[in-house]
């Protein structure tokens, strides 16, 4: 599993290193107060090569929001290859428990920083219809990819023949809602109860061997 790091820390294109200096320009500064100044200051480009890739700062936020929401895809829905109830466990314990089973803690996979940027990004969709149409887009993605799982579970016997796309509506609300109140508060041990009821709930959908 690759454990995700800051962001474009290594950039390998001007893009990149744009990319990574609005990321930090984001953290520092928040959504509202960022400017293409701000980001240039973190990058050893200029403003008009920053111009040269994008239009403007709201063109530039749509494709560095747009690469986020694929990292933050990644990070999440990462586990062993073949094992689709393996992988939603992995994705679970991180969220409720704070940690995967074999001990990789979620700040190595989401930092508190990433997941400030993450929520700034989110909060403009009420206002903006462009990012919303984003997050609609990952939202459904995950969905998608939490019900391919729980089909494949149900293709390889482990699951009874389940409502897949329902049941993926259920944990992905339960997933989401709990990154957010992670994020936004610092209580967050009584998650495990959460954890548990799931763990009754995906046991009741298991196929008796």
């Amino acid at each position: 599993m690759d454990r995700l790091a800051e962001p474009f820390a290594n950039p390998e294109t001007s893009r990149e290193e744009i990319f990574r200096a609005t990321y930090r320009a984001l953290a520092d500064h928040g959504y509202a107060d960022l400017s293409i100044q701000h980001i240039a200051d973190r990058t050893s480009l200029s403003k008009s090569t920053i111009y040269h890739h994008f239009d403007g700062k709201d063109d530039l936020l749509m494709a560095f929001t747009e690469r986020m929401l694929e990292r933050y895809v990644e990070a999440f829905l990462a586990g062993p290859e073949g094992d689709p109830l393996g992988t939603l466990d992995r994705s679970l314990d991180l969220v409720l428990v704070g940690e995967t089973a074999d001990g990789v803690p979620i700040e190595e996979v989401q930092t508190a920083e990433l997941a400030r940027v993450v929520l700034e990004l989110r909060a403009q969709a009420v206002r903006d219809p462009r990012v919303q149409d984003y997050f609609d887009a990952t939202d459904r993605m995950i969905r998608d990819h939490i019900e391919a799982l729980l089909s494949a579970a149900v293709e390889e016997g482990s699951l009874r023949d389940v409502d897949a796309e329902r049941v993926a509506a259920v944990l992905y609300v339960i997933l989401e809602g709990a990154l957010v109140l992670r994020t936004t508060g610092r209580d967050a041990e009584w998650l495990r109860h959460v954890r548990a009821m799931v763990d009754d709930y995906l046991a009741g959908l298991k196929r008796e061997s």
